[in-house]
């Protein structure tokens, strides 16, 4: 079915400052562990409005993402009838990027997990938190001279993700649900707006 969303997106990784997979695909110390969230500005499927829907999800890939076998984690914060919308959406059920490409990377899911999401959005400086199963605090840059803040963008025109992020790093990136479990804080960290749609579809091969 026909879908579409604006969001504002957090992402948190494992890998150094500006996250080389996103250049040669590979990440800096040979495997991925990532941790994202969203909440929908707005949005639906067939119908169904979307808007304030929250998610977040980490995922523990044991070699580059493209290269498969991660282990997912997923919580979601919708009401009943926007659950049953937007599953087929992260499962790619409903085709469209990103979904459709970073599903296919995932033989392993625990979850979803239906429960409160906390979004503090704040640029470079905002959280994402699961009650004690899952927390991202992202840090803006300082210039080490004066002291004051530094943006940093990334811009990737043809990005399936995002086509421009704004970089920074945290102070906390942590998982334990489930069995599944990762800390890392102080590497690379992504703040964005996003457009995601049934219409922007994943190339032939």
């Amino acid at each position: 079915m026909a879908w579409k969303m604006t969001a504002k997106y957090y992402e948190a990784c494992n890998c150094e400052l500006g996250c080389p997979c996103n250049m040669s695909g590979f990440p800096s110390h040979g495997k991925c562990e990532g941790a994202i969230g969203f909440q929908v500005i707005s949005g639906d499927r067939d119908g169904v409005d979307l808007t304030g829907v929250k998610v977040a999800s980490a995922v523990k890939w044991p070699g580059a993402i493209h290269e498969g076998n991660g282990t997912m984690v997923l919580f979601v914060d919708a009401t009943e009838e926007q659950q049953s919308a937007l599953m087929p959406i992260l499962t790619a059920e409903d085709p469209g990027l990103p979904w459709e490409i970073l599903t296919a990377t995932v033989s392993d899911i625990h979850g979803p997990f239906f429960e409160k999401i906390e979004i503090t959005d704040d640029g470079t400086d905002s959280r994402v938190k699961v009650g004690d199963k899952m927390e991202v605090q992202m840090q803006t840059f300082t210039n080490p001279v004066n002291g004051e803040k530094h943006e940093v963008h990334m811009v990737i025109p043809g990005g399936f993700i995002f086509t421009d992020g704004r970089i920074c790093t945290t102070t906390v990136n942590h998982l334990d649900a489930d069995g599944v479990s990762f800390d890392h804080p102080g590497k690379n960290a992504y703040y964005c707006d996003v457009e995601w749609s049934s219409e922007n579809r994943m190339a032939p091969a």
